[in-house]
């Protein structure tokens, strides 16, 4: 499945609000509903359980001291081994973690669900700040923050800013200017870390600032004039073109496709967009969210979580420089 949403209880872990999402699969849920109701919807009242891995030597059972397998409560499926030192975050927390955000501070769950038989679960929620790049106001931006965790040590829990460009859902990660002194996207939490939600809350304090900055940059994208030329130029580094040699046949041929999105893909003939450095960046994620096969994962997972998030993030580094 191109989705690779959990299917462990015999219907989709996903839930969500508005439109209903490309895969076409999920509870849909009203504006507003309450965190049970989305634990509910989202396939997640399950719970994760670290037992102690035994195993069978000349039919005596053994048991390691610092080794756990990760079991699902509801169908005790092994999800991972993990050692002693591991920190379990429930699929629940995730949630929780948004229910003084949205009662308190006028976020709105949007989504919500698990992902490779539940290693992988997040929720996503509107913050209620928006903007638009554009003075004739039809190229708008809502931030959004998604927070997700795993249990199989492929993904630190994490929290990070996210925004959705309307016009065509493409979604992309904008930094928090300053945390602790250094720039970075997100709030990573290390798993041998007990999950705190008030100290990423904290942490997450700086959004109006990052939100001013990322919107302030992604306007002067689109003052950036690009050509096709120059749009291929911009591609061909973004896929790692070496200095006088040519792409590989797999990477042209994402090039192609990408110069094909800049000239006519969703949203391309805004003002802002059309032959633009912001229509180059707005060709990557759509190309990432929509268009791009993953072979080392699937279609929502790469574009959160995977090599698609390091080429969105590649594409912004690289137009940011272009800009700076």
């Amino acid at each position: 499945m191109a989705h690779d949403i959990d299917h462990s209880t015999g219907a989709p872990a996903f839930a969500f609000v508005g439109e209903t999402p490309w895969h076409g699969l999920g509870e849909k849920l009203e504006s507003g509903a309450s965190i049970e109701s989305w634990i509910r919807a989202a396939k997640l009242e399950w719970s994760l359980k670290k037992l102690p891995v035994r195993y069978v030597v000349d039919e005596q059972l053994r048991t390691m001291n610092d080794q756990f397998v990760i079991v699902r409560s509801d169908n005790s499926a092994a999800l991972s081994v993990v050692s002693s030192k591991y920190s379990i975050v429930q699929p629940q927390e995730v949630l929780e973690f948004y229910r003084d955000l949205v009662g308190d501070y006028g976020f709105t769950l949007e989504t919500a669900g698990a992902l490779d038989g539940g290693r992988k679960f997040w929720a996503l929620a509107r913050t209620g700040r928006s903007d638009f790049v554009d003075s004739k106001r039809k190229d708008g931006l809502a931030a959004y923050v998604l927070l997700a965790s795993s249990c199989d040590k492929s993904l630190a829990t994490t929290a990070a800013f996210t925004s959705i460009r309307v016009v065509c859902a493409n979604t992309l990660g904008f930094a928090m200017e300053d945390v602790k002194g250094a720039r970075r996207a997100n709030v990573k939490i290390p798993r041998d870390t007990r999950f705190n939600p008030q100290d990423i809350k904290e942490k997450l304090g700086l959004l109006d600032s990052s939100w001013k900055a990322f919107v302030g940059k992604a306007r002067l994208m689109t003052e950036y004039s690009m050509d096709e030329k120059s749009a291929t130029a911009f591609f061909n580094a973004l896929l790692g073109q070496k200095q006088g040699k040519p792409l590989s046949n797999k990477a042209f041929r994402e090039q192609q496709t990408l110069i094909g999105l800049f000239n006519d893909g969703p949203g391309h003939n805004l003002d802002s967009a059309k032959e633009t450095l912001w229509g180059a960046v707005n060709a990557t994620t759509r190309f990432v969210d929509h268009v791009r096969t993953s072979s080392t994962g699937e279609r929502l997972d790469n574009a959160w979580f995977g090599p698609g998030n390091l080429l969105k993030a590649r594409a912004w580094e690289i137009a940011s420089e272009l800009v700076k």
